[in-house]
């Protein structure tokens, strides 16, 4: 747990993906790559979990640029698959800056961090209805099953679950994730939302 005010910077690991991940939400990933396997080794032996960030050019495979913000991840469940593969689910927690990257031997990107702070929980606002009504709508698709959340007890958690399951453009999603108060997240959700409409 960190303390109010943190900012001391902090190296970790980054695993980039094509994929955003947020806060309080749990997301399956498939490893095979030689740095990935000692990343999640680590990882599982330290329990301080590391980064995820999202590609902004290039591939999972091989080198890649990425956002500037992202988010640590702890592993929640781990599996060995066939043919090598690792099966790994991670559970979205604290939100950070990218001050400067540098390459592992192995290619392993490392990231030192500042972390975000986080602000007091909020209720859901009442207005908030037909958001939650959204959110019920896309979490009833079956593409989502990977996917697992925590309940929306918070303005952070609709917030968030929402910016996960919305086809948003990258840049939204990393404006979204480096946004503090969640009231403003779901006043920016709702006017793409009413845009998308108007389309």
């Amino acid at each position: 747990m960190h303390k109010e005010g943190e900012t001391a910077l902090r190296q970790i690991p980054l695993f980039p993906l094509r994929v955003a991940l947020f806060p309080g939400v749990t997301l399956p990933l498939r490893i095979f790559e030689q740095r990935y396997l000692r990343l999640v080794s680590e990882s599982l032996r330290s329990e301080e979990g590391f980064g995820v960030v999202l590609i902004r050019d290039g591939s999972e495979v091989g080198r890649a640029s990425v956002w500037p913000v992202g988010l640590q991840v702890h592993i929640v469940d781990w599996s060995q698959g066939a043919e090598g593969l690792l099966h790994v689910d991670v559970a979205g927690g604290r939100r950070f800056r990218i001050v400067s990257t540098t390459l592992a031997d192995d290619d392993l990107l490392m990231a030192e961090v500042e972390w975000l702070p986080d602000t007091g929980v909020k209720p859901v606002p009442a207005e908030c209805d037909g958001l939650l009504a959204v959110l019920k709508e896309l979490k009833s698709h079956a593409s989502m099953m990977s996917l697992h959340f925590a309940p929306v007890d918070s303005a952070d958690a609709l917030s968030w679950q929402l910016a996960q399951l919305l086809p948003l453009d990258d840049a939204v999603r990393v404006e979204l994730l480096a946004t503090q108060d969640p009231l403003v997240r779901l006043a920016h959700i709702a006017d793409n939302l009413d845009r998308w409409a108007s389309q």
